[in-house]
């Protein structure tokens, strides 16, 4: 898990310079709804979802929300960048500020 964290991280940095964010402000429960339609089949959405049930699944998006090093910038920089195996989802800039959103509200507090 720690290897693809870093591989993730690194994937993250490569990519920040190529990006362009603009408004990050998302719908979280829009964001909800368009991850358990287009990301639920590799991704754990919610704490209450079900593991998916594929060989190589993704990591959970809780996971994903309370790791140091996740920003709403680098998530953006994560889905509009090439990383197999996960499918190249086209999103527009307002689906990926609302999974955006989404992923963030699932951070725990940092207390």
């Amino acid at each position: 898990m720690k290897g693809a964290l870093i591989l993730t991280t690194a994937a993250l940095l490569a990519g920040i310079a190529h990006a362009d964010p603009g408004d990050l402000t998302g719908d979280a429960l829009k964001g909800r709804t368009l991850a358990q339609q287009e990301c639920a089949q590799c991704h754990r959405v919610s704490s209450t979802a079900l593991p998916p049930k594929l060989l190589h699944a993704g990591p959970a998006f809780g996971d994903i929300a309370n790791s140091a090093s996740i920003t709403p910038t680098s998530l953006f920089v994560f889905l509009h960048s090439s990383h197999p195996p996960m499918p190249n989802i086209v999103l527009t800039q307002e689906e990926s500020a609302d999974v955006i959103a989404y992923i963030i509200s699932l951070r725990r507090s940092r207390l």
